[in-house]
């Protein structure tokens, strides 16, 4: 984006690498987090109704429990309720567990997200000082490897010169000079 002799700025984009299929798995990325946030909330209502039919079930046996010791409901009636407590304990236990599945995918695909948002972000070459592009070394299209260099920029304010005069011409310099 820039060449020879531009003036740039810190922080001015100054080149970018083509992302290839990156914006594509980015975008990817944030929707397979959108759906593990959904299957979260659908866990939480899983175990939060395991959760109220066990509870339920749990006084219910109890309340039977009680009808049996005064002989109002057989033995059978109260094995029945006990296993329908048993079930809802397991159902609460496979919510439980499906909770937290999805909290770890959750957790793994953001960090895929941002993963990726950092592979994206290293495709942009941002100048790290305010100076002048004084080389580039690349042009568009180009391939370039880790840590070649594309563009070589100096800050004015800081630049030196060493030069060689010859001895005729010696006087004729001057401080300020140009």
């Amino acid at each position: 984006l820039v060449d020879q002799g531009d003036k740039v700025v810190a922080g001015q984009l100054l080149a970018e690498m083509d992302p290839v299929d990156l914006d594509e798995k980015l975008a990817g990325s944030r929707r397979v987090v959108e759906k593990t946030v959904n299957a979260i909330r659908a866990a939480e209502a899983q175990m939060s109704e395991a959760q109220s039919r066990l509870k339920t079930i749990s006084a219910t046996v109890v309340r039977y429990d009680e009808l049996r010791v005064g002989g109002f409901v057989s033995q059978e009636m109260l094995d029945a309720k006990l296993h329908e407590k048993n079930a809802a304990a397991s159902t609460l236990a496979a919510a439980s567990a499906n909770l937290a599945v999805s909290r770890e995918e959750h957790a793994r695909a953001q960090a895929d997200m941002r993963g990726i948002g950092k592979a994206r972000a290293q495709t942009r070459l941002v100048s790290p000082v305010s100076g002048v592009v004084t080389a580039r070394y690349v042009e568009p299209g180009s391939t370039v490897a880790g840590g070649q260099v594309v563009l070589q920029i100096i800050d004015p304010n800081s630049l030196w010169v060493e030069t060689r005069v010859a001895q005729q011409q010696a006087g004729l310099i001057q401080v300020g000079q140009t």
